[in-house]
């Protein structure tokens, strides 16, 4: 009797749950708010990186709609300090989200993890102070080289996971030549050139919006830059080509 009548609808209700459960979890780690609207997540993000989230807005186009590009979700800026919203790609596809302070003078001020959906214990070790404290103070100038995107292997034997390998460590290379050197976390390399790919990425926007300018407190005024830039330009940022084996 148990079998027939009661364990059938047991089974299914556990099936349902366990799914919206999955849902639930999937939808807290690739949401990325649209509407313009300084959300908990991101106001938790500047109050780190700034000790405040007052006097923040988003940057928007002439439409109304959010400003964003190639990489970057949202611009917050308060007149004087910038934050990129970001998601980048680790070693999960879009498994680093997090904002990045720019301080005036094109400086990174620091990195908030917002949520991180690498390999727990591995890569999620990339939201260790240690490791996120080294990105304090870098330029976009730091990170130009003449290499900007990954070599890629040409007649070399091994494995997917190996030539990636070898792309990622040649890109590493050619960042130390720059005045940056990534110290990547130990069995996590593709978290770690992700999170160095986002902080790229706002620091490069930051170059391209010409906030320097716009910025300035000595200026006086709080100027949009979005009024004085082509709003449909994207700023090119170097992706690298999914080639992952089962290691980080």
């Amino acid at each position: 009797m148990f079998n027939e009548k009661i364990k059938p609808p047991l089974v299914l209700t556990l099936i349902c749950l366990i799914a919206c459960g999955l849902l639930v979890a999937a939808y807290e780690a690739t949401y990325t708010d649209t509407t313009g609207v300084i959300t908990d997540k991101l106001t938790a993000g500047l109050t780190e990186l700034y000790g405040s989230a007052e006097g923040f807005e988003m940057l928007k186009n002439d439409d109304g709609t959010v400003l964003t590009y190639e990489g970057v979700t949202s611009v917050l800026w308060d007149g004087e300090n910038a934050a990129f919203e970001i998601t980048a790609d680790g070693y999960s596809t879009g498994g680093l989200h997090v904002l990045i302070g720019v301080a005036p003078g094109g400086a990174v001020n620091g990195v908030s993890i917002m949520t991180i959906g690498e390999t727990p214990g591995l890569g999620t070790k990339v939201q260790n102070p240690e490791f996120l404290n080294q990105f304090k103070g870098v330029r976009y100038s730091d990170t130009v080289t003449e290499e900007a995107a990954p070599v890629k292997a040409k007649a070399v034997w091994g494995t997917k996971s190996q030539i990636k390998d070898l792309e990622m460590e040649k890109q590493l290379e050619g960042s130390s030549a720059s005045g940056f050197t990534l110290d990547a976390v130990t069995g996590a390399t593709y978290s770690s050139n992700g999170m160095y790919t986002a902080v790229r990425t706002a620091l490069s926007a930051y170059e391209n919006m010409g906030m320097d300018v716009y910025f300035a407190p000595t200026l006086g005024h709080k100027e949009n830059p979005v009024s004085i830039i082509d709003s449909e330009e994207t700023i090119p940022i170097t992706d690298t080509e999914e080639m992952k084996g089962a290691d980080e």
